[in-house]
Parts: C-alpha cells; structure tokens; sequence
C-alpha cells in the first residue's frame, strides 16, 4: 500500500490550539498520531510519503525516537518544519530518501473508473 500524509507537527503544542485538534497537551497528540498511523499501515513495506511538516521544533533525538515507532517504509518531502534534520544526531536512514521537492504521478491499479 502507499499512503500520502502532511502536517502532522509532532511536537508542536500550539498546533493543538490552532487546528482544533482534540487533545490536551502535546504528548497525548503524539502518542494518538503514532497509534493512528500504525492501525492504518499495517506492514513495514507499505510506502508512506509525508508531504511536509512532520515535526515541530523537535530535536534529532526526538524526531528518531518518534520515526522508529512508525511502520513502513517513509518518504519525506520538506516542509518548513524540518529543522530536525539539520541535528547532528537524526539519523538520516530513518527515511528512504528526503526530498526539497519532489513531483510524481501516481496510479492506483486497483481503481476501477
């Protein structure tokens, strides 16, 4: 399977305020996105591209944390967010590869039009 995902902003507590999500504080809002995510990609070879924004103001440490806890393979395209990878101590093979931008065509076989 592959599967598409933007602005999760882990890490980012006022993002709760901002976009109405419905959780107390930052470390609930994380731990119900982690859970989320694998309920919905259930194997480690499903493809998931995160479009943007996966984390907020999160060391590298953290963001490694975080990304080992979540199935699949993972796909980043940069948003503005991505200040974590810039951290000596993230690991760069956390992802299958990073991209600035990145434009792609995608057909899902299993579609019937």
């Amino acid at each position: 399977m592959k599967y598409f995902i933007a602005d999760m902003h882990f890490g980012h507590e006022d993002i709760i305020s901002f976009s109405n999500r419905p959780f107390k504080n930052v470390l609930e809002m994380n731990n119900e996105l982690i859970k989320l995510w694998n309920e919905t990609v259930q194997s480690s070879e499903d493809e998931v591209y995160i479009l943007g924004d996966f984390m907020f103001n999160g060391s590298g440490k953290r963001a490694n944390e975080i990304l080992k806890k979540l199935r699949g393979k993972k796909y980043l395209i940069r948003g503005n967010h991505e200040d974590y990878l810039d951290d000596s101590m993230f690991d760069l093979n956390n992802f299958e590869w990073i991209k600035d931008y990145y434009s792609f065509y995608y057909v899902n076989a299993d579609v019937k039009m």
